[in-house]
């Protein structure tokens, strides 16, 4: 009883300074929460997981993901490909309307296509979806007008693109937030102002918000103009942003919140208990190393990845269903169709202490002398924290050399990896789409994010493997460019693949959860209490 209650207070203290929710307990209302603040609510420049989440209740694509994760009919009532695999015609559901009343059209599937991929540097996926069609990069680079750029509304219903090569997971992209249908009139109307509130949002989901706060949460009402409003069950969802683990489970524990996150230590509490669950997700987990950094030459960045235990790591220190990496691309993203890209490939990323120690004493003595006053970057949070102290001690362990832990915000530690040089940086990265170029062109970049590399062999292959129609051919172009990336010149290597190890109401029924693209979403869900 007095746990109960100091649960009960903890929570209360927690709500009155972190959130303000408008439904009570026993409503028709999902309450779950995220753990981070939320970067920004701007599907044209939001890259990050929990916004993934939110956008997918309020707005939808031309596709949505079932629970085996294919893509399906959504706004898009249907669509037919061209005999070269290059033309997609999208069939839009008639009477479709915005949460306001103003008709939704192919117009506003167009303005949105060519708003993503018009700006590389501001907008999440305009690398990612531009060199997929026809034009776009060409457009992107500001060499030819968007006129030029074939993602047309044939009439109010018929929406057509026309690929640079046959993309097998085209439909797949079409469930993405950043390709959700935006109206121009609108947009440009609130200008700078778009997405800061929720007056500055439209609506087109099975939900709409009525709130929503970057460091607070979002509250959804059911969206009664929904095409699919039949079959949405819940009268709302209400989405905290929590992120302190401990205030998470105290909320849970009260009844606040109807899911949560478990931390290594929570797992060995919690495992026998009939509301854990587990899952897992293509969230490839890395150490990045600036390219340009003179103090750690290929041996050593070889011997620093060799020297990480894996296994000691996902099965010892993070219990929470995660799995060893083998690269930058996860365990069971597609490969040939019958074998994983990473089964495909084999593991650059493995312990090797003897053979570490080796490399570091040649990558040494071939520098003159061993670099000080190593630093390793990281954002702060339970998984990058752990993660970061138990590197360092294999460090210590396997190569007998200190390297310091840098822990901020991780808007601040992405700020240094953009701006500044440094030695090794932990990061992470969701596939947005079951297929390996989802992580490989990430490399492609010059940003400092992705440690200056960019290395003109690697965006070849990468480049080649964008536009190659023939699948085998493609594969070995994506299979060389991992080995170029990690096994050559080892810029980054990989650490764990994510797993997840959560409480959840027995109440609570119908959470999909995908392993990439919008990896969690509560369209289905339904409450017997």
């Amino acid at each position: 009883m007095k746990k109960t209650l100091l649960a009960l207070l903890l929570v209360a203290a927690m709500l009155s300074s972190v959130a303000v929710t408008a439904f009570a307990a026993d409503d028709n209302v999902l309450h779950v929460y995220c753990d981070r603040v939320f970067r920004s609510f701007n599907q044209v420049t939001a890259s990050d997981g929990n916004f993934f989440e939110v956008s997918g209740s309020w707005s939808e694509g031309l596709t949505r993901l079932d629970a085996d994760n294919n893509p399906q009919p959504a706004l898009a009532e249907s669509w037919t490909v061209s005999d070269d695999g290059l033309t997609y015609t999208f069939t839009l559901r008639e009477g479709l309307v915005w949460s306001n009343g103003t008709p939704l059209t192919a117009k506003d599937f167009e303005f949105s296509f060519i708003t993503e991929i018009s700006d590389s540097e501001t907008n999440g996926y305009a690398d990612v979806i531009a060199p997929i069609i026809k034009n776009g990069v060409a457009f992107m680079n500001g060499e030819v007008p968007a006129s030029e750029v074939p993602v047309k509304a044939l009439d109010d219903r018929t929406f057509e693109v026309v690929l640079a090569a046959p993309c097998a997971y085209f439909t797949r992209l079409c469930s993405l937030s950043c390709l959700f249908p935006l109206n121009e009139e609108f947009y440009t109307a609130c200008g700078d102002q778009y997405a800061v509130d929720a007056d500055h949002l439209m609506y087109c989901g099975p939900f709409v918000a009525t709130s929503i706060d970057v460091g607070v949460g979002v509250t959804m009402v059911k969206n009664p103009t929904y095409w699919d409003a039949e079959n949405v069950a819940l009268d709302g969802i209400d989405y905290k942003v929590i992120t302190d683990a401990s205030a998470a489970l105290n909320a849970y524990e009260a009844g606040a919140i109807d899911r949560v996150n478990l931390t290594s230590i929570d797992v060995v509490i919690y495992n026998t208990s009939d509301e854990f669950h587990t899952w897992s997700d293509f969230r490839n987990y890395y150490m990045q190393f600036d390219w340009t950094n003179d103090r750690l030459n290929a041996k050593m960045r070889k011997a620093l990845s060799m020297a990480i235990d894996r296994e000691t790591l996902v099965n010892d220190v993070l219990m929470t269903g995660a799995v060893g990496a083998g690269g930058v691309v996860s365990r069971g993203i597609a490969g040939d169709g019958t074998t994983s890209f990473r089964d495909l490939a084999g593991d650059f990323s493995y312990y090797d202490p003897d053979l570490a120690r080796q490399l570091w004493a040649e990558g040494v003595a071939e520098m003159g002398s061993a670099p000080k006053d190593l630093v390793l970057l990281t954002a702060e949070g339970t998984d990058f924290d752990d993660v970061a102290v138990f590197v360092q001690d294999q460090f210590r362990t396997v190569l007998g050399i200190e390297v310091a832990i840098n822990s901020m915000t991780q808007k601040a530690r992405n700020e240094i990896m953009k701006t500044e040089h440094f030695d090794m940086a932990l990061s992470a990265w969701g596939a947005d789409y079951d297929d390996a170029m989802t992580y490989l062109d990430l490399w492609t970049s010059t940003s400092g994010y992705r440690g200056y590399y960019a290395k003109d062999e690697y965006v070849a292959l990468v480049r080649a493997a964008q536009v190659e129609p023939d699948e085998a051919v493609r594969l070995q172009l994506m299979l060389d460019a991992e080995k170029m990336l990690i096994e050559e010149d080892m810029v980054v290597t990989g650490i764990y693949d994510r797993g997840y190890s959560f409480l959840q109401k027995p109440y609570v029924n119908g959470i999909l959860n995908h392993p990439s693209g919008q990896t969690t979403e509560f369209k289905y869900v339904t409450l017997t209490k």
